[in-house]
């Protein structure tokens, strides 16, 4: 992985966000607004919790909207037993363990669960966790200043943009995390881009740059610009 050329597509993105006013982006924000502003596992209504985190009034996509997805399938396990959730997310948020176990964890809590509601229902076929992709959902909203989003396709089109030797796999969470980390730390260290990016963040979600930024310049990188 080469900085000048991290540096290169860097400063390519923030001439583009110059000049784009575009406002696709914003629903990260939003649904990361409406997530802080809701999340608490110590609440006793844990459904209605859940469903007020991962609510938007412009996308859902994150979270694969309300019918069939991620989002839906974790209500009916709450529904089914809320406290095993509540565990798994603990579990997921214990930062004294290693990342990828956590990860991994919360997949097979995810599975046992599946296991639990198929004996009463089997409308319900698939999880939708298997990916680290809606883990780390869970993990970026609950802490977006340390963790990024996952989208596999994106940064490991970026890795090789930046002449990267060993692409990591799918599975490999913790150099994911880890070389996402260090991209995070060299583009963020251009104050005139971070001023830009804060400018388009409405001062009502009283929101600082963080590691979402990852996810748009990944995004960018993909697209070609």
């Amino acid at each position: 992985m080469k900085v000048n050329l991290i540096n290169k597509y860097k400063d390519k993105w923030k001439k583009h966000l110059l000049t784009d006013s575009s406002e696709e982006w914003l629903y990260k924000y939003e649904n990361l607004y409406n997530f802080r502003k809701r999340w608490d596992l110590s609440e006793l209504d844990l459904s209605s919790m859940y469903a007020g985190s991962l609510k938007s009034s412009i996308s859902g996509r994150l979270w694969g909207g309300t019918v069939d997805s991620p989002r839906s399938v974790m209500l009916q396990f709450i529904e089914h037993n809320k406290e095993y959730v509540r565990s798994a997310f603990r579990d997921l948020y214990n930062e004294s363990k290693d990342l990828s176990m956590r990860v991994n964890r919360f997949s097979f809590h995810c599975d046992q669960l599946l296991e639990q509601v198929r004996t009463v229902s089997e409308k319900t076929d698939q999880h939708y966790h298997e990916s680290p992709k809606m883990t780390f959902l869970y993990l970026c909203f609950n802490d977006p200043d340390r963790y990024p989003l996952y989208n596999y396709p994106q940064f490991s089109h970026a890795l090789e943009l930046f002449e990267t030797k060993s692409i990591p796999e799918k599975f490999e969470v913790e150099r994911f995390y880890k070389l996402s980390k260090a991209i995070y730390t060299i583009i963020s260290k251009d104050e005139e881009l971070i001023e830009i990016l804060q400018s388009r963040i409405p001062e009502a979600y009283g929101i600082e740059v963080n590691y979402l930024m990852i996810d748009d310049f990944f995004a960018f990188c993909k697209e070609g610009k």
